[in-house]
């Protein structure tokens, strides 16, 4: 069956579209939901669209150089055809299969030409496909963690469920607490706390478990007097949120470069 975009993964890639709008123009939205909206104009909003759209094309390495539109089709069509007609489905299933097949062979060729001819493609739900779709949110994640580009409170949940470790480390790396989203978290032990190491000489980093927290959630709540560890934990187990080990030596000294102080047991 042709799957098409959802109206879900549409409304995610215009987020990304809003908050780099957003970016480009120098307003910062970090940590807002997306109905906190400011105003923007349409200007910044085309730039930013037309920017993503071609910063990912040029991601995704698609080969425009020599294209015919529609060269390949019917070739494509005839063996996917003759496939088909051998198999042992219904007519009402071998058409079924055969028009949706037909519908993406024509729709991936029209964004294929409007790359050649505009270095753009179109995000209409009927012209781009569920693979793709995702492939495009993926990048632009990716994108945003690696160059620090404020996102909605929306954009960041739903990437916290979908890779927890590449968030959780993109957030102890800016210092951001993964409870309030405030800046200038501090670095929390959870697997095993400072005290449990010994102190903090004897902290190599790695095989223990961290997560950057907000002074009223580290010294407030996990080592105060606000419910301590069980109620940190009870507080991670409701967003979904798994602390970061540390499993490489890279990541000791990136975490170490921030984090002054701490690791004082790791030797490079």
């Amino acid at each position: 069956m042709s799957k098409r975009m959802s109206r879900e993964n549409q409304k995610l890639i215009y987020w990304f579209i809003d908050c780099y709008a957003y970016h480009l123009k120098g307003v910062d939205i970090n940590w807002q939901t997306s109905k906190q909206k400011p105003v923007i104009s349409d200007y910044f909003l085309y730039k930013a669209k037309e920017g993503l759209k071609k910063l990912y094309i040029r991601h995704s390495g698609k080969n425009i150089k020599g294209y015919e539109p529609f060269r390949n089709m019917e070739s494509k069509l005839k063996d996917r055809i003759g496939d088909i007609i051998d198999k042992n489905y219904t007519k009402e299933s071998k058409i079924n299969i055969i028009t949706n097949d037909l519908m993406d062979f024509v729709t991936d060729e029209i964004q294929m030409l409007f790359i050649k001819l505009n270095d753009t493609f179109s995000l209409a739900l009927k012209l781009m496909s569920n693979v793709e779709a995702v492939a495009f949110t993926n990048f632009l994640f990716d994108y945003f963690l690696q160059n620090d580009i404020a996102m909605w409170e929306e954009i960041h949940e739903l990437y916290r469920q979908q890779e927890n470790r590449n968030w959780v480390y993109w957030m102890l790396k800016k210092k951001i607490c993964v409870i309030t989203g405030k800046p200038n978290a501090q670095l929390a032990h959870i697997s095993k706390s400072a005290g449990a190491l010994g102190g903090y000489k004897y902290d190599k980093g790695i095989g223990n478990s961290y997560l950057p927290l907000s002074s009223e959630w580290h010294i407030g709540v996990d080592h105060g007097v606000g419910g301590g560890r069980n109620k940190l934990m009870a507080k991670l187990k409701e967003l979904n949120i798994e602390p970061f080990e540390i499993r490489t030596e890279e990541e000791v000294k990136e975490l170490k470069k921030i984090y002054k102080g701490h690791f004082k047991a790791f030797k490079e």
